[in-house]
């Protein structure tokens, strides 16, 4: 295969990592938007704490409600958390997976590159030993003739 044919296939890997980082970068964000959510929640609930007592036992009822939502709404976001993590790691996976098909399809190219540029440089020696050789023919036979 050319490099140039390497070199579109290149492209498409280049692409596809791009796509990759664009999926990783998304997932990274709701990672961040999670972690963000339960931090809230988090600091709701250490005000519920810090807060007053009341002396009316159904707002003391309530108040133990709300504090008892409020552990499992943290507990349901650790959870989402950690789902999250799940798909940045993922992610993560997929993209490393695509930009180290692309390194090496690079290193592939830059080999192939090599090699030609010295076939080639083999060849361009090979014509101008022919020229040369013609040449000098060509004047050993013109003194000849003469």
């Amino acid at each position: 295969m050319s490099v140039k044919r390497f070199q579109r296939l290149l492209r498409i890997r280049e692409v596809q990592e791009n796509e990759a980082a664009v999926g990783l970068a998304g997932r990274l964000e709701d990672l961040v938007r999670a972690e963000e959510q339960r931090d809230q929640l988090a600091e709701y609930q250490g005000l519920y704490f810090k807060a007053i007592l009341p002396n009316d036992a159904r707002m003391l009822k309530q108040m133990a409600q709300m504090q008892q939502q409020l552990r499992e709404a943290l507990q349901q976001q650790d959870l989402r958390i950690a789902a999250a993590q799940s798909r940045v790691d993922q992610a993560r996976s997929v993209w490393m997976e695509r930009h180290r098909a692309t390194l090496s399809l690079e290193k592939l190219i830059e080999r192939r590159r090599r090699v030609e540029s010295g076939l080639e440089g083999r060849r361009q020696q090979r014509e101008q030993d022919m020229w040369a050789t013609r040449k000098a023919y060509e004047k050993g036979r013109k003194e000849d003739s003469e």
